[in-house]
């Protein structure tokens, strides 16, 4: 399967501007339209992995930074520098050591959702539950606030006019307070960093924190809203899962499979800092969904699987730019779903705005707007 056979003529580059356009989540990167694109489960793992023709050095959001964001937006070899100096931050014993932490915040915040009528989903219970866990992970609870504030996306946080202000502003802040040494937390030890003997600059800082406040952000939302939607239409997965606790972790890469939180993501032919010259065209889109959904991998894939052992999704990319948070998303994941099920409660959905895929994926959420979910009876613990 290809993505021109999962969607409607206009093909991958229509699908890919539909989440340009519809799905702005919290800093996602924003690049020009490509009209190029890699499609299918076995091309995407070989263009991922050929940093040389598919090259990661450009810069989005250009209209609101002036800064790469790292290190997403850098090649090899310099790429593997910066990678493993953030390395030892998100190793998975790292982030398990937070598991019960996570347990605390997700069976508080769910009780309270399930408590009060007319809350939503996303903004009242996972946009809230992934910053609080953001805030255990780098030691910055005093920011949890200020994060949850910047809702869906902090590129709009004060207007619909797409501005940098309230996101510079953060990191002008926690790049002085790292530099005096006022604090004992990620920004400090991202601040002391070094290559070569040489501290990292104010422009590197911006890079990683950047990518630190939107790599575990808008993904992990859209899967914790995704696995609720899926078990209020579908109880009898959840069902199975409380009685086979098990194949939670399993679980957690099928609704990744399915969801694909983040559906595309753009290379370029040109590397922008190689010259002034920079074809217009220079973009190619990795349609990581359509390698998701690609039949000659997966069975049956328009349907969540309990049952699918063999799992090699696309959802984290692949190759030298697999998503360092990996572990973050899954542990996060896997312990909401633990919390959730414990509940011993049935959900139906009263009220949502979702936006679907088109075509073949028609049933495949790209956004969730709003959902609102409602127990059939109290969730266990409550008066």
């Amino acid at each position: 399967m290809n993505l021109e056979q999962s969607i409607p003529s206009g093909s991958a580059a229509l699908l890919y501007k539909v989440n340009q356009l519809k799905y702005r989540a919290t800093m996602t990167v924003s690049h020009s339209k490509s009209e190029k694109v890699i499609h299918g489960h076995a091309d995407l793992r070989i263009a991922l992995r050929d940093t040389q023709k598919y090259s990661s050095d450009l810069q989005g959001d250009s209209d609101v930074r002036d800064y790469r964001q790292i290190p997403l937006e850098v090649d090899p070899p310099k790429h593997h520098v910066y990678r493993s100096l953030l390395a030892p931050q998100f190793v998975k014993p790292v982030i398990e050591s937070h598991a019960d932490e996570f347990a605390s915040i997700s069976d508080r915040l769910l009780h309270q959702y399930f408590q009060n009528t007319g809350l939503d989903v996303v903004a009242d219970l996972v946009l809230p539950l992934v910053m609080e866990n953001l805030g255990v992970i780098y030691r910055r609870p005093q920011d949890v606030a200020e994060w949850v504030s910047w809702g869906s996306d902090v590129w709009t946080a004060e207007s619909e006019v797409r501005d940098g202000a309230v996101l510079h502003r953060y990191l002008d802040r926690i790049y002085k307070e790292a530099l005096e040494g006022r604090t004992k937390d990620v920004w400090q030890e991202i601040a002391s960093l070094e290559i070569d003997g040489i501290q990292i600059s104010e422009s590197e800082f911006r890079g990683i924190a950047g990518v630190l406040l939107a790599g575990g952000r808008d993904t992990v939302i859209k899967l914790l809203t995704g696995s609720l939607w899926h078990f209020a239409k579908h109880p009898e997965d959840a069902d199975r899962l409380r009685a086979n606790p098990d194949l939670i972790p399993r679980a957690v890469q099928e609704l990744l499979r399915f969801l694909s939180p983040l559906p595309a993501m753009n290379r370029t032919t040109v590397p922008e800092s190689s010259t002034e010259e920079l074809p217009p065209d220079r973009y190619v889109s990795m349609s990581f969904i359509s390698g998701n959904f690609d039949e000659t991998v997966f069975a049956n894939p328009l349907e969540i699987d309990l049952d699918r052992e063999r799992n090699p999704h696309l959802s984290f990319g692949f190759g030298p730019h697999t998503c360092i948070g990996n572990h973050v998303t899954e542990v996060e994941a896997r312990v909401f779903l633990e919390t959730f099920l414990a509940m011993n409660i049935k959900i139906e959905i009263s009220e949502s705005e979702i936006i679907f895929h088109q075509g073949r994926l028609k049933n495949v959420p790209d956004r969730f707007v709003s959902l609102k979910v409602v127990a059939w009876s109290p969730p266990s613990g409550l008066n």
